[in-house]
Protein backbone atom coordinates (compact mmCIF):
# COMPACT_ATOMS: atom_id res chain seq x y z
CA UNK A 1 0.00 0.00 0.00
CA UNK A 2 1.61 3.52 -0.58
CA UNK A 3 -0.09 6.97 0.49
CA UNK A 4 -1.14 8.68 -2.64
CA UNK A 5 -2.13 12.57 -2.24
CA UNK A 6 -0.96 15.98 -4.46
CA UNK A 7 2.74 16.40 -4.05
CA UNK A 8 2.33 19.64 -2.38
CA UNK A 9 0.23 18.54 -0.23
CA UNK A 10 2.00 15.18 0.73
CA UNK A 11 5.49 17.49 0.88
CA UNK A 12 3.24 20.37 3.26
CA UNK A 13 2.69 17.69 5.42
CA UNK A 14 5.91 15.86 5.87
CA UNK A 15 7.98 19.29 5.63
CA UNK A 16 5.55 20.89 8.04
CA UNK A 17 5.28 17.60 10.89
CA UNK A 18 9.21 16.68 10.17
CA UNK A 19 8.06 13.23 8.72
CA UNK A 20 8.66 11.26 5.94
CA UNK A 21 6.38 9.22 3.41
CA UNK A 22 6.79 5.75 5.29
CA UNK A 23 5.42 7.61 8.49
CA UNK A 24 2.66 9.35 6.57
CA UNK A 25 2.17 5.87 4.94
CA UNK A 26 1.80 4.31 8.60
CA UNK A 27 -0.26 7.19 9.79
CA UNK A 28 -3.03 6.35 7.13
CA UNK A 29 -2.62 2.80 7.77
CA UNK A 30 -3.60 3.49 11.08
CA UNK A 31 -6.99 5.46 10.43
CA UNK A 32 -7.80 2.07 8.35
CA UNK A 33 -7.14 -0.23 10.80
CA UNK A 34 -7.65 1.84 14.01
CA UNK A 35 -6.43 -0.02 16.25
CA UNK A 36 -3.65 -2.10 14.93
CA UNK A 37 -0.57 -4.16 16.17
CA UNK A 38 2.79 -4.02 14.49
CA UNK A 39 2.66 -6.99 13.45
CA UNK A 40 -0.81 -6.18 11.26
CA UNK A 41 0.88 -2.51 10.12
CA UNK A 42 3.81 -4.33 8.90
CA UNK A 43 1.81 -6.75 7.08
CA UNK A 44 -0.52 -3.36 5.66
CA UNK A 45 2.98 -1.03 4.41
CA UNK A 46 4.67 -4.25 3.38
CA UNK A 47 7.61 -2.92 5.85
CA UNK A 48 9.95 -5.08 8.33
CA UNK A 49 8.83 -5.14 11.93
CA UNK A 50 11.66 -3.23 13.04
CA UNK A 51 11.23 -0.44 10.53
CA UNK A 52 7.65 -0.03 10.95
CA UNK A 53 8.60 0.21 15.04
CA UNK A 54 11.10 3.23 14.38
CA UNK A 55 8.20 5.13 11.99
CA UNK A 56 5.79 4.58 14.59
CA UNK A 57 8.21 5.66 17.46
CA UNK A 58 8.51 8.81 15.54
CA UNK A 59 4.88 9.53 15.70
CA UNK A 60 4.23 8.99 19.28
CA UNK A 61 6.73 11.03 19.81
CA UNK A 62 5.59 13.74 17.55
CA UNK A 63 2.20 13.11 19.24
CA UNK A 64 0.24 11.93 15.77
CA UNK A 65 -0.62 8.34 17.47
CA UNK A 66 -1.10 6.72 20.79
CA UNK A 67 -0.39 3.48 22.24
CA UNK A 68 -2.36 0.99 24.38
CA UNK A 69 -1.77 -2.38 25.65
CA UNK A 70 -3.51 -5.40 25.79
CA UNK A 71 -2.90 -8.20 28.00
CA UNK A 72 -3.07 -11.88 26.78
CA UNK A 73 -4.61 -14.74 27.48
CA UNK A 74 -1.73 -16.44 27.04
CA UNK A 75 0.84 -14.15 29.60
CA UNK A 76 1.94 -11.30 28.18
CA UNK A 77 0.88 -8.40 26.17
CA UNK A 78 0.93 -6.63 23.00
CA UNK A 79 0.82 -3.17 22.36
CA UNK A 80 -1.79 -1.25 20.00
CA UNK A 81 -1.14 1.88 17.96
CA UNK A 82 -4.18 4.15 17.21
CA UNK A 83 -4.04 7.22 15.36
CA UNK A 84 -5.15 10.64 17.30
CA UNK A 85 -8.26 12.09 17.20
CA UNK A 86 -9.02 13.37 13.68
CA UNK A 87 -9.79 16.89 14.95
CA UNK A 88 -6.72 17.17 17.27
CA UNK A 89 -4.91 15.76 14.15
CA UNK A 90 -6.02 18.77 12.06
CA UNK A 91 -5.12 21.26 14.78
CA UNK A 92 -1.84 19.78 14.68
CA UNK A 93 -1.16 20.27 10.93
CA UNK A 94 -2.72 23.94 11.00
CA UNK A 95 -0.59 24.81 13.61
CA UNK A 96 2.73 22.73 12.30
CA UNK A 97 1.89 24.16 8.79
CA UNK A 98 2.10 28.20 10.58
CA UNK A 99 5.28 27.27 12.04
CA UNK A 100 6.74 26.10 8.84
CA UNK A 101 5.99 28.66 6.90
CA UNK A 102 7.12 31.62 9.31
CA UNK A 103 10.80 29.66 8.98
CA UNK A 104 9.79 29.83 5.41
CA UNK A 105 9.51 33.44 5.22
CA UNK A 106 12.40 33.85 7.65
CA UNK A 107 14.44 31.86 5.33
CA UNK A 108 13.29 33.92 2.19
CA UNK A 109 14.08 37.05 3.87
CA UNK A 110 17.82 36.15 4.51
CA UNK A 111 17.78 35.21 1.04
CA UNK A 112 16.63 38.22 -0.31
CA UNK A 113 19.79 39.73 1.37
CA UNK A 114 22.05 37.72 0.43
CA UNK A 115 24.37 38.28 -3.12
CA UNK A 116 24.72 35.77 -5.45
CA UNK A 117 28.01 34.67 -4.03
CA UNK A 118 26.52 33.68 -0.86
CA UNK A 119 23.49 32.20 -2.20
CA UNK A 120 26.23 29.70 -4.14
CA UNK A 121 27.81 29.05 -1.68
CA UNK A 122 24.75 27.99 0.57
CA UNK A 123 23.73 26.07 -1.95
CA UNK A 124 26.66 24.21 -2.15
CA UNK A 125 27.18 23.45 1.13
CA UNK A 126 23.61 21.66 0.95
CA UNK A 127 24.70 19.74 -1.61
CA UNK A 128 27.41 18.18 0.22
CA UNK A 129 25.27 17.76 3.12
CA UNK A 130 23.78 14.98 1.18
Amino acid sequence: MEFKCEDHLRCTLKCALDINCLDLEIYVALLKKNPASIEEISAEVGKDKSTVYKSLQKLLEKGLIERDYRILRSGGYRYLYKPIPFNEFKEQILKAIEIWSDKLKESISEIEKMDKLRVQKALESVLLDR
